[in-house]
C-alpha cells in the first residue's frame, strides 16, 4: 500500500491505496473416486425387522430410529453408492471424461483493489475529529483455465419463483442447467463483480479534562471474501464438471440392501452411468434427489456497521477505569440456504397452506401420543380431525386403510404418525409427494425433480452484538500491577458459521422464512470476566522485608515476581435436536420448549450429564412435554440452554540471576488450571433427541484437563 500525508494547519490529510492479487491454486483427487456409504438414513423406512422376532426387548417409539440404525450397521448395510464423475472442458458446449483417480487441478484468481480518504480535524488542543472514506472492489474470482460451471439460469429467482408460485397453489420448479462460464471462458462470473462497497467512518476524542477523555467512533467495515465459495462449489456444486451423483435414497431396504464385503467393494446400486463425453449446457437428471451444494448468483459483499463509546478516567491510587458499549452489527452474512427445500403450498381451494395443515397433523400426533393404527399394523386407524389441506392435495389416500376413511385419517395413520417421532414430516411427505408411494394424481407438488436439498452459501444473514465492557487498571506501583476487566454482551445471529465452514447444522431452517433461525450465537457468553496481575515480591535486599539480607540470601530469597490469569464466562449455550427431519430434507430443527428444562450437571452411567432427567426431556416429545418437536415450517429456538462457562487460573513464580555482564539465568515455576477445575465443552454434547448419547458430554472445555505443572531454567546470553 502507497499512503500519502499532508498537513496543513489543524488537519492532517491522508490518502492511500492497494491492489491485491489473489491466486488459490488447488490439486486433488478426493473427490475422484467412486464410493459407498453406510448411511442409515438412505434406507427404506419402515423396512426394518420388528425387534422382538430377533429375541429382543421391544423398541420404545421414540428409538425407533436409533434401533434402525444400529441394526442396519450390525448386519453391514451400504445403501448408498456415490458417483464423482470429473470432466476437463474442452469448449463452451463440451466436455471430456477424466480417468477415476486423476487429480483435479483449479486455479482461481481474483483482483481486489481498495483506496481511501481520511482527514483529522484538530479543532481544539483538546478535541479532534476524523472522518474518511474507504472504497473497496472486488472481482469475482474465476479459474484461469475455464474449468469453472454455473446455472445457466438466475438461481436466486429459480428459489424465488418456487415459493412464489407454490403460495398460490401453483407448481413451478422448472429443471437447472449447467454451463461453463467465467472470464476464461467470456462469460458472465458466479455473481456480479461487486463495485459500490463504500464504507464511510468517524470517530471523535475529547478530553474535557486532563483526567478524563472520551472517544466515540463509527463505520462501515467490508469483508475481503470469494475464496471458500469458489472453492466449495467447484468441489461440490459444478454438476457435470465435477460433481456428486448419488444412488436415489429409499431404493432398497434393511434386509435387500447390499452388505458390506470389503473396503474396496462397492455397492451394486443403480446410478446413471457417467458418459465420456459431456455436453453443456447440462441437466442433473430428474429423480436423482441428491443432496448437493450450489451456489447463490446475487451474494452481496457482507460487512459490519460498527460503533463505540468510551469514557476513560483516571483515579486515585494510579487506577485507571475505562467504561465503554461497543457495538457489530453484521450484513449480508453468508447462511447455508436450502433452494430445493420442499415448497410451503397453498391450497386455494381449502384455504390454508402446507406448513399449517401439517402443524394441524404434527399436533394431533402429540395428543394421541404418538399412537396410530391402519397399514401393516393389524390395528384400526386412529380417526383425527379432518383436514381439508389433506383432502384437496392428497386424494388419492382416501379410503386406503379402510371404506369411507378420509384422506386426512389416511395420511396421518400411514405416514404422519409413524414418521413424526423417527424421520419427520419431510420423509411422509417425500413418501406421499416425490416417491408417488400412493400414486400421484396431481403430480410432484412439493419437490424439485433434481435435489431434494441444493444448499447455497446466501447473502441473507445478520448478526447483533451489543456489549458493556468496564476495564480497571493499575499500572505498576510497588512493584505491583493488575488489570481487571468484566464484560456483560449478547450476540444474536441467525448461524454462526465461517465461509470457510463445511457444515449445515447452522444453516436455514426454513428458506421460506429465513428470520426463524435468528437466535443466540453459537459462540455467546453473556459474562466474561479475566484478571492478571504481576507482583515483584516485596523479599529481600531493599525491600520491605529483610532489606538488609547478605548477597547470597538475596540470590536465594530476591527478587522473585509471581504473576497470573485468570478468566471466568458464564455458561456456553447449546441447542436440542430433534430425531427427525421436520421443515427441511438435510437440516434437523431444534427442539421447541413448552415447560422449564432443568439443567443440573451430574455424572450418570458413569459419565457427565447435563440435564436433571434426561429420560424424562426424552420421552417427553410424544405429549409435547417438557419439550416438543417442531412442527412443520418450524426452525425451534437455537441455543436455548446453556451448559458450562469457561473457569481457568494459570500462574507462575519467577527469578533471574545476573550471571555476568552479558548473561542472565531465569528460573520459572508454572501452573496451569491452579484450581484443577473441570469444565465440558457444549459442542461435545449429546443434544440429539432419542439419541443414547443424549445429554452426555464427551469431552472437556479447551486445555482444562487437569492441573499441569512445568519447571524451566534458561540461560540468556
Amino acid at each position: 500500500m502507497d499512503n500519502f500525508s499532508w498537513t496543513k494547519g489543524n488537519h492532517s490529510v491522508s490518502a492511500g491505496g492497494n491492489w491485491r492479487l489473489v491466486a488459490n491454486n488447488t490439486g486433488t483427487d478426493a473427490n475422484s473416486y467412486n464410493g459407498g456409504s453406510t448411511n442409515p438414513s438412505w434406507l427404506a423406512t419402515h423396512d426394518a425387522p420388528d425387534p422382538t422376532t430377533l429375541g429382543l426387548n421391544a423398541v420404545d417409539p421414540g428409538f425407533i430410529s436409533s434401533f434402525e440404525q444400529a441394526y442396519a450397521t450390525i448386519v453391514g448395510d451400504v445403501p448408498e453408492l456415490l458417483s464423482n464423475p470429473n470432466y476437463s472442458v474442452t469448449s463452451a458446449t463440451s466436455a471430456k471424461l477424466l480417468a477415476d483417480g486423476t487429480t483435479i487441478f483449479r486455479r482461481f484468481k481474483g483482483n481486489e483493489f481498495e483506496y481511501f480518504l481520511q482527514d483529522s480535524w484538530r479543532i481544539k488542543p483538546n478535541l479532534t475529529i476524523t472522518f474518511g472514506l474507504r472504497h473497496t472492489l472486488l472481482q469475482t474470482p474465476y479459474e484461469t483455465g475455464g474449468q469453472q460451471i454455473a446455472p445457466t439460469v438466475d438461481t436466486h429467482a429459480w428459489y424465488l419463483e418456487r415459493g412464489a408460485a407454490a403460495a398460490k397453489g401453483q407448481v413451478d420448479q422448472p429443471d437447472l442447467f449447467f454451463t461453463p462460464v467465467g472470464k476464461a471462458n467470456n462469460k458472465p462470473g458466479y455473481w456480479p463483480k461487486q463495485k459500490f462497497n463504500i464504507a464511510p467512518r468517524a470517530s471523535l476524542v475529547y478530553s474535557p479534562n486532563t483526567k478524563t477523555s472520551i472517544r466515540a467512533g463509527a463505520g462501515l467495515y467490508f469483508d475481503h471474501y470469494g475464496e471458500a465459495l469458489v472453492r466449495r462449489f467447484s468441489t461440490l456444486g459444478s454438476f457435470g464438471l465435477s460433481s456428486q451423483n448419488q444412488s436415489a435414497p429409499g431404493a432398497v431396504g434393511f434386509e435387500a440392501a447390499p452388505r458390506f464385503t470389503g473396503p474396496h467393494d462397492l455397492p451394486n446400486l443403480p446410478i446413471s452411468p457417467a458418459p465420456t463425453s459431456q455436453a453443456y449446457p447440462y441437466a442433473v437428471p430428474d429423480g436423482a434427489f441428491g443432496i448437493n451444494w450450489g451456489i447463490d448468483n446475487k451474494v452481496h459483499t457482507p460487512y459490519v456497521e460498527a460503533f463505540n463509546l468510551s469514557v476513560q478516567r483516571e483515579l486515585p491510587g494510579g487506577f485507571l477505569l475505562d467504561a465503554a458499549y461497543v457495538g457489530r452489527l453484521g450484513r449480508h452474512l453468508f447462511q447455508q440456504l436450502d433452494l430445493a427445500e420442499p415448497v410451503n403450498l397453498n391450497d386455494p381451494k381449502g384455504g390454508t397452506d402446507y406448513f399449517t395443515a401439517g402443524t394441524q397433523l404434527s399436533k394431533a400426533a402429540d395428543s394421541n401420543g404418538g399412537a396410530y393404527g391402519g397399514g401393516s399394523t393389524g390395528k384400526p386407524p386412529v380417526h383425527v380431525t379432518t383436514i381439508p389441506f389433506f383432502e384437496d392435495v392428497f386424494p388419492q389416500m382416501a379410503g386406503l386403510d379402510a371404506p369411507g376413511e378420509s384422506a386426512t385419517d389416511a395420511v396421518y395413520n400411514n405416514e404422519w404418525a409413524p414418521n413424526r417421532y423417527s424421520y419427520g414430516e419431510t420423509q411422509a411427505l417425500a413418501d406421499i409427494d416425490f416417491y408417488c408411494g400412493y400414486g400421484c394424481p396431481n403430480g410432484t407438488q412439493f419437490w424439485d425433480q433434481q435435489f431434494s436439498s441444493l444448499i447455497s452459501l446466501a447473502s441473507v444473514g445478520m448478526s447483533y452484538y451489543n456489549a458493556g465492557q468496564l476495564t480497571l487498571r493499575h499500572p505498576t506501583r510497588h512493584g505491583l500491577s493488575v488489570d481487571f476487566s468484566y464484560t456483560f454482551s449478547k450476540s444474536i445471529d441467525m448461524g454462526s458459521d465461517a465461509e470457510r465452514s463445511a457444515t449445515s447444522y447452522g444453516a436455514i431452517q426454513n428458506s421460506w422464512n429465513p428470520r426463524l433461525s435468528r437466535g443466540i450465537s453459537d459462540f455467546d457468553t453473556k459474562h466474561l470476566v479475566t484478571v492478571n496481575w504481576a507482583y515483584a515480591l516485596p523479599v529481600g535486599r531493599g525491600k520491605a522485608l529483610l532489606p538488609s539480607s547478605s548477597t547470597i540470601t538475596d540470590a536465594l530469597i530476591g527478587g522473585w515476581q509471581w504473576s497470573g490469569l485468570g478468566r471466568w464466562t458464564s455458561g456456553l449455550p447449546f441447542s436440542i435436536i430433534e430425531p427427525g427431519w421436520t421443515t427441511n430434507w438435510e437440516l434437523q430443527a431444534w427442539a421447541v420448549p413448552t415447560t422449564n428444562v432443568k439443567i443440573k450437571k451430574h455424572i450418570e452411567n458413569g459419565l457427565p450429564q447435563i440435564f436433571a432427567d434426561d429420560h424424562a426431556v426424552d420421552s417427553g416429545i410424544y405429549v409435547g412435554t417438557p419439550v416438543r418437536l417442531p412442527y412443520p415450517g418450524e426452525a425451534g429456538p437455537r441455543n436455548l440452554w446453556r451448559g458450562d462457562g469457561v473457569f481457568n487460573i494459570d500462574s507462575s513464580l519467577s527469578k533471574t540471576w545476573n550471571l555476568a555482564e552479558k548473561a542472565k539465568m531465569k528460573f520459572a515455576w508454572e501452573v496451569f488450571n491452579v484450581t484443577n477445575s473441570t469444565r465440558f465443552d457444549t459442542n461435545s454434547l449429546g443434544n440429539g433427541l432419542t439419541y443414547q448419547a443424549f445429554g452426555y458430554y464427551t469431552a472437556r472445555l479447551g486445555q482444562q484437563n487437569f492441573r499441569r505443572m512445568q519447571f524451566g531454567l534458561r540461560i540468556d546470553f
